[in-house]
C-alpha cells in the first residue's frame, strides 16, 4: 500500500506544482543580440505573478501583464499573463518561478534558452559584395561598382534596405534602378553605382551597408503572436582604387565627339544666323567646359546647354547641345571649336575641331551717289521750276498716301486690341534685330529680352517704350 500511496501524492504535488501555470518564450533557439519574449501565463481569480529581475545575469524588463476572461460552458475562466524580456548573448536556463494563484503556490518548469552565434544567420542565409568593374581608373574616368546582396530563399525577410555608401574624394551617381531576380536558392539584390574619382592616389570604395528586416514572432498587447521586423545590418568589405592622373591641362576623359552647323550661311545684315554644337562622348561628360563663342563685330546669344546622360549594356554615355544667335552687319566667320580630351584606348591626348564656318552678310541698300551736270541758265531755271512742281506733287501725293496708311493702320491696331494678344516678346526679339548696331537702346531691349527669354531672367520690357523706339527708328530709315 505505501508504494501507491506514495506514487498518488507526488502525482499530487506535480499537479499542485505545475497544474494552471505555464511559462514560454517566442523563439527557442534565438540569435544573439535578439530579444527574448517570455511569458507566464496562470488561471485563477487572483493571480500573484512576481516581477523578475534578471536570468543568467542579464536584466530583465517587465512589460505588462493582461486579465484575459472566457466562458467554458456556464463557468468563467480568467486567465492571467504577464509579458517579461530580456536579451541574452549565450545560452541560459530560465530557472523555476513561484506564482500564487488563489491562496496556493505555483512553480513552473525550468527552460532553457539556446542562443545561435549571430555569424551563423549571416554565413548560411545572406551575403553582401562590392563588386568595382575595375582597379585602376583616371581622374574623372566613371567606375561601375555594383552592390549585391543576396538572401536565402525561405527566410523569412520582410525588407531590404541599400544604406547610401560613404565616400571621400568621389562623386558619385545611381546608375539606373535597382534589381532583382532569382539565381539558385537566392533571391538577389543589386544596386550599381557610378564613381568618379576626383583626385589621384590610392582610395578606398566602400564599404556598402545593407538593412534586413527579418519577421519575428512577438506576442502583443492582447497576447495575440504577431510578426514584427527585426533589422539585422550587413557589412561589405572595402575595396581599394588605384587612380592616376591625366595630362596637364585636360579634364575630360574617355571618347568624344563633335558636330557644329550654322544656318543660314548667307542672311542680309541685322538677321540672325543659328549655331548648333553638339557634343557625344562615352565619359566624364558632365566636366565639359566648351569655349565661348567670341567673333570680332558679332553679337552672340549663347542659350542655356542641353545635357543628357543614360547608363546601358555597362556603358556611361552623354550628350551636351548648345544653341547660340550670332547677329552682325558685315560679313564674318565662325572660327574653329576645339575640346581635348584623354582616349583610355590609345592612352593619349585627343584633339577635336570644328571646321570654320564662313557666314555671307549682305550690306544694307546704299543711297545713290550725287552727280554733277553742266547746264545752261535759262535750262537751270526751267529745271528748278520743274524740280519744284515734281516736289510739290510728290509731297502732296506722300501726304495723302500717309493719311490714308494711318488709317489703315489705326483701324488695323484696334482691331487687333480687341481680337489678338499683345506683342509677344518672340516678335519684339525679331523686330528689334536689325536695329541693335545702330541704336544703343535697341540692343539693350534685345539683351532684356533675351534674358526674359532663354535664361528665365525676371527682366520685364516696357511695351510703350518699345513701340515708341521703333517709330523713331522706323522715323530715321
Amino acid at each position: 500500500m505505501r508504494t501507491p500511496g506514495k506514487i498518488f501524492w507526488w502525482l499530487t504535488a506535480a499537479a499542485l506544482a505545475w497544474g494552471g501555470v505555464r511559462l514560454s518564450v517566442n523563439e527557442n533557439p534565438v540569435i544573439a543580440g535578439e530579444s527574448v519574449e517570455m511569458t507566464i501565463e496562470a488561471e485563477g481569480d487572483v493571480a500573484e505573478i512576481p516581477d523578475i529581475e534578471s536570468i543568467g545575469g542579464y536584466p530583465v524588463t517587465t512589460e505588462g501583464m493582461q486579465r484575459l476572461e472566457r466562458m467554458e460552458g456556464n463557468r468563467s475562466v480568467v486567465k492571467w499573463v504577464k509579458y517579461y524580456a530580456f536579451t541574452p548573448k549565450k545560452s541560459v536556463r530560465i530557472p523555476p518561478v513561484e506564482v500564487v494563484v488563489d491562496g496556493k503556490t505555483y512553480r513552473t518548469e525550468p527552460l532553457g534558452v539556446r542562443v545561435l552565434p549571430k555569424k551563423a544567420l549571416a554565413k548560411d542565409d545572406f551575403s553582401l559584395e562590392l563588386l568595382p568593374a575595375k582597379e585602376e581608373a583616371y581622374v574623372g574616368e566613371p567606375v561601375a561598382v555594383t552592390v549585391r546582396f543576396r538572401e536565402k530563399r525561405g527566410v523569412p525577410v520582410m525588407n531590404v534596405d541599400f544604406v547610401p555608401i560613404k565616400y571621400e574624394n568621389f562623386w558619385v551617381k545611381q546608375a539606373g534602378r535597382r534589381k532583382q531576380y532569382a539565381r539558385g536558392d537566392y533571391l538577389v539584390h543589386e544596386v550599381r553605382y557610378l564613381f568618379f574619382p576626383q583626385v589621384e592616389g590610392n582610395l578606398t570604395i566602400g564599404p556598402a551597408r545593407v538593412k534586413v528586416a527579418v519577421t519575428k514572432k512577438v506576442r502583443d498587447a492582447f497576447g495575440f503572436i504577431v510578426r514584427r521586423p527585426q533589422w539585422i545590418t550587413f557589412e561589405s568589405k572595402t575595396v581599394p582604387l588605384k587612380v592616376l592622373s591625366l595630362p596637364a591641362g585636360v579634364a575630360l576623359v574617355g571618347r568624344f565627339a563633335m558636330d557644329l552647323n550654322a544656318t543660314p550661311r548667307a542672311v542680309k545684315a541685322g538677321e540672325p544666323v543659328t549655331v548648333m554644337l553638339r557634343v557625344t562622348a562615352e565619359g566624364n561628360i558632365e566636366d565639359l567646359e566648351v569655349p565661348k563663342l567670341s567673333i570680332p563685330g558679332v553679337t552672340v546669344y549663347a542659350e542655356k546647354p542641353k545635357l543628357t546622360q543614360r547608363y546601358e549594356h555597362g556603358r556611361y554615355t552623354g550628350e551636351w547641345v548648345g544653341r547660340y544667335t550670332l547677329v552682325a552687319e558685315h560679313s564674318f566667320t565662325i572660327p574653329p571649336v576645339r575640346i581635348d580630351y584623354f582616349d583610355t584606348t590609345t592612352r593619349r591626348v585627343e584633339r577635336l575641331s570644328s571646321e570654320p564656318v564662313a557666314i555671307r552678310v549682305e550690306a544694307a541698300a546704299s543711297q545713290p551717289e550725287a552727280f554733277e551736270e553742266t547746264t545752261t541758265p535759262r535750262e537751270e531755271r526751267n529745271m528748278t521750276a520743274w524740280l519744284y512742281m515734281n516736289l510739290a506733287a510728290a509731297f502732296a501725293a506722300g501726304m495723302g498716301t500717309m493719311y490714308l496708311l494711318m488709317r489703315f493702320v489705326l483701324r488695323r491696331r484696334k482691331k487687333a486690341t480687341k481680337n489678338e494678344p499683345a506683342t509677344t516678346e518672340a516678335k519684339m526679339l525679331q523686330r528689334l534685330m536689325p536695329h541693335i548696331s545702330e541704336s544703343k537702346e535697341a540692343a539693350q531691349m534685345a539683351e532684356n529680352l533675351y534674358a526674359a527669354m532663354f535664361e528665365g531672367k525676371a527682366v520685364k520690357v516696357d511695351k510703350k517704350a518699345f513701340e515708341r523706339l521703333m517709330k523713331e527708328l522706323s522715323a530715321e530709315c
